[in-house]
């Protein structure tokens, strides 16, 4: 096991071969409501599988509603107890995310964690419906609005936390240091799919990244806090369902990637765990704090998470006013 210590006085217990039900060892959820985007496949499965056999209620935010009952079956038939329900998530369409913010709300469940797990990377279908570029739009635009709906529950339910799961690749994001603020948006807000799908994906992460450090700044006080996680790279999951190379990579690499597991457990150490209960706005990989890989001059830039955050929020409104993204045609 790595050794080290953290500024704060924790002392490393994981490491990357942990397992998500490791990472939760002799910790009790009972009467706590953790809600979870894309727990149908890959790393969510096991994120929610682990916090449904600590004893959480799971509310599962999923466009599949059959294959969300066939997993909660297999997890009542575990812990027949089990306290979960669905509520039905598009991400690829804004109208149904904004549908599944308002039944949570309806529901008047608690939210102790809310984990933002889904995500595309060189998805088949290149724009969603509502004319976003797909990474964007659903990586990032989607799950923004998931997150300004939820944040006046998770302020009630204080202590809570916001886990959004990104990537090493959020480095990779093109995004330079010293460009002008309409540039840098410009490259992460992108009006189309003409550039490659990796440096997509990477600025999908930074954009995840830079919104969790911002309701870092502004919630923090207000007793939320947020993890900015790195799975791993190279976790076993269908992430890259619609890419045959990155499968055949895949597979090649087994013996020295994470399966979903692993891939999960910084989600629910960071979700769950109380050493980290007020350890927020860094970012995690292998349940402990990768700040050495962060790309700091990008992902800390306050002025870059305000520019981003508005400019998401004007996307949103010209949509609701529209139904249409910068002003084009929804696909």
């Amino acid at each position: 096991m790595p050794s080290g210590t953290a500024a704060d006085g924790r002392k490393r217990q994981f490491h990357s071969r942990t397992h998500a039900l490791e990472a939760l060892e002799g910790i009790d959820l009972n009467g706590k409501t953790i809600a979870i985007t894309g727990t149908t496949s890959g790393i969510g499965v096991d994120t929610a599988k682990s916090l449904v056999l600590k004893g959480a209620h799971v509310v599962m935010l999923n466009r599949n509603l059959v294959e969300s009952e066939k997993q909660k079956r297999a997890f009542i038939e575990e812990k027949p107890n089990a306290q979960i329900d669905i509520v039905q998530c598009d991400l690829n369409s804004l109208a149904s995310v904004k549908k599944a913010a308002a039944t949570y709300l309806e529901k008047q469940w608690p939210l102790h964690g809310l984990i933002l797990n889904a995500g595309v990377m060189g998805p088949a279908t290149k724009m969603t419906s509502d004319g976003f570029e797909a990474h964007f739009g659903i990586n990032h635009v989607a799950h923004f609005i998931l997150v300004q709906a939820l944040l006046p529950v998770l302020r009630s339910s204080a202590p809570s936390r916001l886990v959004i799961v990104t990537s090493a690749l959020h480095s990779h994001s093109c995004v330079k240091p010293n460009s002008p603020m309409e540039q840098k948006l410009a490259t992460l807000c992108p009006k189309d799919a003409s550039k490659m799908y990796l440096h997509l994906y990477s600025c999908s992460k930074m954009c995840n990244m830079l919104v969790a450090f911002k309701v870092h700044r502004d919630e923090y006080s207000n007793g939320i806090s947020t993890y900015s996680v790195h799975p791993g790279s190279g976790v076993r999951t269908d992430l890259h369902r619609d890419n045959g190379l990155s499968k055949v990579i895949g597979f090649l690499s087994t013996p020295i990637t994470k399966n979903a597991s692993q891939g999960a457990a910084t989600s629910v150490y960071c979700v769950a765990h109380p050493e980290v209960k007020e350890v927020s706005g860094k970012y995690w990989e292998s349940c402990w704090d990768d700040e050495k890989n962060l790309d700091k001059k990008v992902a800390r830039d306050e002025e870059l998470q305000d520019g981003l955050w508005k400019r998401t929020e004007e996307l949103i409104a010209e949509w609701e006013r529209t139904g249409k993204a910068y002003g084009g045609k929804a696909k």
